[in-house]
């Protein structure tokens, strides 16, 4: 499936006394942030990027606010091994990311493709029944079912995840189908980062593709003007979809998400743990807007 790391297998890597914790997507699993993990280490910081259980692929969905206890336990545990702990949050590990930095005091956070709605161009027109679902008899039966482009315009990669999904039902864009109750139970997780999002007042960069299929980059604007961090970024991709961690512009994500996390753990210091590269390219530094 992929040789980064084992199929089903949480992500471990020891790189320092500063930890990276890493949230998948609904109803995937860690493999979706395997590259961006390596390529962490690689930068000097220990990273976990657990298969949270009741919200992983092939674990029997639990509620929104179990999902929120175990990553606020991950937190607890990493503070025991680590001097810092930030957190990086993808799709909806994103909303959930958002929702652990309202109660807990996380050092920086980055969230890739923000859903705090499925608004996306590749949307099906009929998931507006999804808000009356309580009264639609067949609801339960529903499961929103993955399609091309699986949130991946590379073609290449796109092939790899097509195959990948059909061999073992799970890829590094997530798994084949999301089952109803796992899309109840984050659309009501949304509800709750949405509620208390002017909690959120550490560090935090959102790194959104312009044409995300899934998740409209409005998404990331809305978090990005009412949350009340001092310290906020936002990056724009111009050739992505939603999938931004394997799609054409991942060396950029993987770049710019370790970049923000050595510069404000530093922040965070008496003195510097890491040295810190300057922004790439010209063009990069037109896309990123720093509004504070």
């Amino acid at each position: 499936m992929n040789h980064l790391i084992k199929p089903h297998e949480d992500i471990d890597l020891v790189g320092g006394d500063h930890c990276v914790l890493m949230l998948h997507g609904l109803g995937a699993n860690a493999l979706e942030l395997s590259r961006l993990a390596k390529d962490l280490h690689h930068a000097g910081l220990s990273v976990f990027a657990p298969n949270i259980p009741t919200y992983c692929f092939g674990t029997e969905c639990g509620t929104w606010q179990n999902w929120v206890e175990q990553a606020q336990q991950y937190v607890w545990d990493l503070r025991k091994r680590y001097e810092t702990v930030s957190v990086v949050g993808l799709s909806m590990g994103a909303t959930l990311a958002m929702v652990l930095a309202q109660r807990e005091r996380i050092t920086s956070m980055v969230l890739l493709s923000t859903a705090l709605a499925y608004d996306g161009w590749a949307i099906p027109w009929y998931s507006f029944l999804l808000n009356i679902s309580n009264w639609l008899p067949f609801a339960e039966r529903y499961r929103y079912a993955e399609a091309e482009p699986y949130g991946i315009k590379n073609p290449e990669m796109r092939a790899m995840v097509k195959r990948a999904l059909s061999n073992d039902h799970i890829s590094e864009s997530g798994a084949d189908y999301l089952p109803f109750e796992n899309v109840t139970q984050g659309r009501q997780l949304i509800r709750e980062a949405r509620a208390h999002v002017q909690r959120i007042d550490c560090p935090t960069l959102f790194i959104h593709a312009a044409d995300d299929e899934t998740v409209h980059m409005r998404n990331a604007e809305w978090a990005y003007q009412h949350i009340a961090s001092q310290h906020k970024e936002i990056l724009y991709l111009g050739d992505s979809y939603h999938m931004i961690t394997v799609d054409n512009e991942r060396e950029t994500v993987n770049q710019e998400t370790a970049r923000f996390l050595k510069k404000t753990i530093n922040d965070a210091l008496d003195s510097p743990a890491f040295e810190v590269a300057s922004i790439q390219s010209a063009e990069l530094r037109r896309m990123l807007r720093r509004r504070v």
